[in-house]
C-alpha cells in the first residue's frame, strides 16, 4: 500500500494521490492509504471508515464545525497515471477533480493547530 505524507507540500501530496489509481467504484487502495495516513499522522482526529469512504473529525467541543468534503474516485485512466510535471504544470488523472482539493483538505486537517472550529473531513467514494 502506498504511504502518504500528509505534512508534505500539498503539490507533492496531490501527485501521490494521483499516482494511486482510484477509478469510480475501485477506491479501496486510495481509501486504505488515506485512512492509514490520517491515523498515523493526525492522532487528534477520530477516524471512521464506511466502505471506501473515510471520515476524520475533531471532537474539541467547539461551538461550531467546519466540514471539508471531497471524492476519492476518478474517471477511467487514459494514459495519465502516474502523474507528471513539466514547466510547473502537473498532469494526471484527478489532478483538478478532485485530488488536488483532497490533498489540501488532508494537509490542513493534519497540520492546522489551535482550531477555532471543530473540523470534519470526508473523503467519499463513487461520486
Amino acid at each position: 500500500m502506498p504511504t502518504l505524507d500528509l505534512l508534505c507540500d500539498p503539490i507533492d501530496l496531490t501527485a501521490a494521490l494521483v499516482d494511486i489509481p482510484s477509478v469510480s467504484l475501485n477506491e479501496t487502495q486510495i481509501a486504505d492509504a488515506v485512512e492509514q495516513a490520517i491515523r498515523a499522522q493526525a492522532p487528534r482526529l477520530e477516524v471512521i471508515r464506511s466502505g471506501n469512504a473515510v471520515l476524520a473529525r475533531t471532537n474539541l467541543g467547539l461551538p461550531t464545525r467546519v466540514m471539508l468534503a471531497g471524492h476519492l474516485d476518478t474517471v477511467p485512466i487514459a494514459n495519465n497515471v502516474p502523474s507528471s510535471r513539466t514547466d510547473g504544470i502537473m498532469r494526471g488523472c484527478g489532478t483538478v477533480d478532485m485530488k488536488s482539493g483532497d490533498a489540501v483538505f488532508l494537509h490542513l486537517a493534519a497540520s492546522i493547530e489551535n482550531l477555532a472550529h471543530d473540523l470534519t473531513v470526508i473523503m467519499y467514494d463513487a461520486e
